[in-house]
């Protein structure tokens, strides 16, 4: 047999395999290319999608929503898009009143991304509605994930959450140490860190009020000749809180060596324009936060530095081109309490001060005539827990964290 009567050589046969090999991983790669193209498109879409369901939702469209919606939760498996199709899926099961269904889909944007950066908002959702259905136990798990993996940023509802449930078992100690980690973990004046401040501003109150002994508290034997004023003075508190702390009804009922608990404090205050809030700090920072309303347009608040001047109880509103209006009054807009605002700095205006209201609608919006009102019960509280002098300074915007 002559060499040309032989099959083809090895040589060949390997060539063959060789450019085979090549023309089908060309075949793949342009394969993988147009797969690649076609789902960037359809993933594109679904985000343009996504968006304008979420805008036809927030507009009341909900069978609109949901239609767009349907083919995202169908053919997409990315986890920049499938946590937040699935949630606002939850969210038209909520409209509906299947409940049910909103838990299976925030189960699923939970659970089958754990690496989105959705997750966190997914999660902190899902345990809301848990909780929402009586599952406290399966809530607390899903929390407690959150709290572990999340962002600082992101884990302050989980310890907002898992406070309130120390706080429910009176296990308040531990209860003030979530909270006061959400306000370090959360963005400045978000609304986390604002449900966190008022939480612990509240636990502050109930302290500092209570007769019960605190780390900050001390105790004061009254001797001969001593009064709540004079006793108020020495440790520059207020009067009202030597009352409330010590469960005193009458001021002039003072017994000789009877003990006082009192708290030195030195406080100041921070009115934010922008936000409508009234900070009350303490060396520790913020000690409350309390919602205000301020100047309507025209008769805007002035920012600058002020002090507190002499408070008065239940005060005679001098209403400008009226008269006296006397307390009690309905027309009186001053509420309980009044403490003037006495200008640090030249130009400011003299007849400013915080008060009470006879209108709670009016708190947290622009509708005064310049002062800075609250609701009469925290006006009664702040006028107890600050005294003659406090400083007192409004600004546009605030944040200590900026400012070092």
């Amino acid at each position: 047999m002559s060499r040309k009567d032989q099959g083809p050589s090895l040589f060949k046969i390997i060539a063959a395999i060789v450019v085979f090999g090549g023309v089908a991983f060309g075949i793949m790669q342009v394969s993988l290319f147009f797969q690649d193209y076609l789902n960037r498109g359809v993933e594109a879409a679904a985000v343009k999608n996504l968006d304008k369901a979420r805008e036809l939702f927030e507009q009341g469209d909900m069978l609109e929503a949901a239609k767009l919606l349907r083919p995202i939760l169908a053919r997409v498996d990315d986890p920049a898009i499938s946590p937040r199709a699935l949630m606002l899926q939850a969210e038209l099961d909520r409209k509906a009143g299947d409940l049910d269904a909103a838990l299976e889909h925030l189960q699923a944007a939970s659970e089958d991304f754990e690496d989105s950066a959705e997750q966190p908002a997914a999660s902190l959702a899902y345990a809301a509605l848990l909780e929402e259905r009586g599952r406290t136990d399966e809530a607390l798990a899903v929390y407690a994930r959150v709290r572990k993996t999340a962002p600082p940023a992101l884990r302050a509802p989980a310890l907002i959450a898992l406070g309130r449930h120390k706080e429910s078992l009176k296990d308040r100690e531990a209860a003030r140490q979530l909270f006061t980690q959400a306000m370090e973990d959360a963005e400045w004046g978000s609304d986390a860190w604002l449900d966190a401040a008022q939480r612990v501003g509240g636990m502050n109150v109930a302290a500092i009020f209570s007769p019960a002994p605190t780390p900050e508290s001390e105790v004061y034997r009254v001797v001969s000749g001593d009064t709540l004023t004079t006793i108020g003075i020495r440790f520059n508190t207020t009067q009202g809180l030597l009352l409330r702390a010590n469960n005193l009804e009458n001021a002039n009922r003072l017994r000789l060596n009877q003990t006082l608990k009192y708290t030195p404090k030195d406080f100041e205050i921070v009115i934010e324009l922008s936000t409508k809030r009234l900070y009350l700090l303490d060396s520790q920072g913020v000690f409350n936060v309390y919602s205000v309303g301020l100047g309507k347009p025209g008769n805007d608040t002035t920012p600058g530095k002020y002090k507190i001047g002499n408070k008065e109880k239940n005060p005679t509103w001098y209403k400008p081109g009226f008269g006296p209006i006397p307390p009690g009054d309905p027309r009186n807009e001053l509420g309980t309490r009044w403490m003037p605002l006495v200008p640090e700095e030249e130009r400011l205006p003299t007849d400013l001060g915080v008060h009470g209201t006879i209108d709670p609608e009016t708190v947290g919006v622009y509708s005064s005539m310049g002062c800075p009102r609250l609701y009469n019960d925290e006006a009664e509280e702040l006028y107890d827990l600050v005294v003659r002098s406090t400083p007192v300074t409004i600004v546009e915007v605030y944040n200590p964290r900026q400012m070092g």
